[in-house]
């Protein structure tokens, strides 16, 4: 292997750029908890990546390939709790078990949690708001090379439309709109991560939108997307704050899954496949939720609730 593409993968593996889903954006709310009412999930899934993009110095995405493939399984941990009828809290702690990829070692750890706060704007039309903060661990609860943490404590506002796509089709649009806000931190540079400095990436934007079919009154498909993308990562160097170069990000990803909603299982399986992107991994892999284990069984055993 080249000494570039050492470094390209140490870049990879070290700042976390080859993170998967997005754990905030895959829990979207669409309606708020009643009051007291609490609700939780562990949901699960498995990825895999053989190349990756990477910025080159005139800021063309490059892709190439790994010598080794990146192999993750993902799982999180959910719980809500109803403040009011109109306000839910939510906590969100994701994980990963590395089995396979560029580094000498698998991994295995706890990242970051977020935690939100979600309401209705208007019932009719329904407008759900969101803010959200992440907590950085840091990595103080990984092991191994490779990381899904970010050193940058992050702030997220996001608004959910739900709407039927006309008044007889029965088709349903559920599209997420969102900012995220990144607060200042101590870490690797992006070209040279063996150094570090005071770095801060500009705002992200990032957008999810799903048709979504109902086949039967259990039942339903869902087909949409999700697009992240910012620009350069600052850098404080010698006291000045300066952009560095082929540090932007984006992902563009298509998602497709159904849901199966009844008295018994709330399941929702969706595939993911990354089609293009800037400083992040071409993976594809499937997320499942709503399979009957309850996070909030760590609390209460009566606790009930749903999505």
């Amino acid at each position: 292997m080249s000494g570039y593409r050492l470094l390209t993968t140490a870049v990879l593996l070290i700042t976390g750029l080859a993170a998967g889903y997005d754990p905030l954006y895959y829990n979207n709310l669409t309606e708020a908890l009643r009051s007291m009412e609490m609700d939780g999930d562990v949901a699960f899934g498995y990825f895999i990546a053989n190349s990756f993009w990477r910025t080159d110095s005139l800021g063309n995405s490059q892709q190439y390939d790994y010598d080794t493939s990146l192999g993750v399984i993902r799982f999180q941990f959910l719980g809500r709790y109803g403040l009011t009828n109109s306000h839910t809290i939510s906590i969100i702690i994701p994980g990963y078990l590395q089995l396979q990829g560029p580094g000498d070692s698998t991994g295995l750890g706890i990242a970051d949690p977020w935690i939100s706060l979600d309401g209705w704007l208007t019932r009719e039309p329904r407008l759900f708001a969101r803010g959200a903060i992440r907590l950085p661990l840091k990595g103080v609860l990984e092991s191994g090379d490779y990381t899904e943490s970010d050193r940058h404590m992050a702030l997220d506002g996001a608004l959910t439309v739900v709407t039927p796509i006309s008044a007889n089709s029965g088709v349903t649009i559920e599209a997420t709109g969102g900012l995220r806000y990144y607060m200042s931190a101590w870490g690797g540079l992006f070209s040279n991560p063996r150094d570090s400095a005071e770095t801060k990436p500009p705002i992200e934007l990032r957008l999810t939108g799903f048709f979504v079919l109902p086949v039967n009154p259990e039942l339903s498909l869902r087909l949409g997307g999700e697009i992240a993308t910012r620009g350069e990562t600052q850098a404080e160097i010698n006291g000045d704050w300066t952009g560095q170069d082929g540090s932007e990000f984006s992902q563009r990803d298509i998602r497709a899954g159904l849901s199966i909603n009844n008295a018994s299982l709330d399941l929702t399986a969706e595939v993911f496949y990354r089609f293009g992107g800037e400083n992040t991994a071409k993976e594809w892999g499937i997320m499942i939720s709503g399979t009957g284990l309850d996070f909030t069984d760590l609390f209460s055993s009566t606790s009930s609730g749903s999505r």
